[in-house]
């Protein structure tokens, strides 16, 4: 399992803050709809695949964010036409599952948070990752002149509570 949230503890920044996003992935940045329905409408086929799915003991950062001590964590890769274009991690603790976010599957994700449109999204913070610090499952090909690349995250809220949701932008995504 790759722990986004907390390599990157001292990396996110507010999206303000990031000026200098390249105009081809400053749409995915700034959506603050779904992400999954912005792909799927540039796509012909939009998948799935689930990487990794456990309950973890959460510490430092991610267990302030949430509130809690432990928390189902998953992974996941959306596919564009079998282009990888996006990982994702989100941490579920139990009470959101209690608000239907369990057992999903190969849905994305973002398709449960909007339909329900109960869940709040908060700030979206940014963060620029070298590759060469990324895990080597990370599908990356070498098109990209870039040995950066963008991440995102940002905390949905309904009742009492919150889920934490980072995207790392692969491959020179686009809109």
């Amino acid at each position: 399992m790759f722990n986004l949230p907390n390599l990157l503890r001292s990396s996110w920044e507010p999206l303000a803050r990031h000026q200098d996003i390249p105009d081809a992935l400053r749409p995915l940045l700034c959506e603050t709809g779904s992400l999954t329905a912005l792909l799927r409408a540039q796509c012909r086929v939009l998948h799935v695949e689930v990487l990794n799915e456990q309950v973890r003991q959460l510490d430092g950062e991610v267990q302030t964010i949430l509130g809690c001590d432990r928390a189902l964590c998953r992974e996941v890769v959306l596919y564009c036409d079998d282009i990888p274009v996006v990982y994702g991690q989100s941490w579920l603790p139990d009470s959101a599952a209690v608000l239907g976010l369990n057992n999903i599957g190969n849905t994305p994700l973002g398709e449960r948070l909007f339909d329900q449109q109960a869940w709040q999204r908060g700030a979206i913070e940014v963060a620029m990752l070298d590759k060469a610090m990324l895990p080597s499952f990370f599908p990356l090909k070498e098109t990209s002149n870039s040995d950066l690349c963008y991440a995102r995250r940002s905390v949905f809220t309904r009742q009492n509570s919150k889920v934490l949701v980072c995207e790392i932008f692969l491959n020179g995504v686009k809109v």
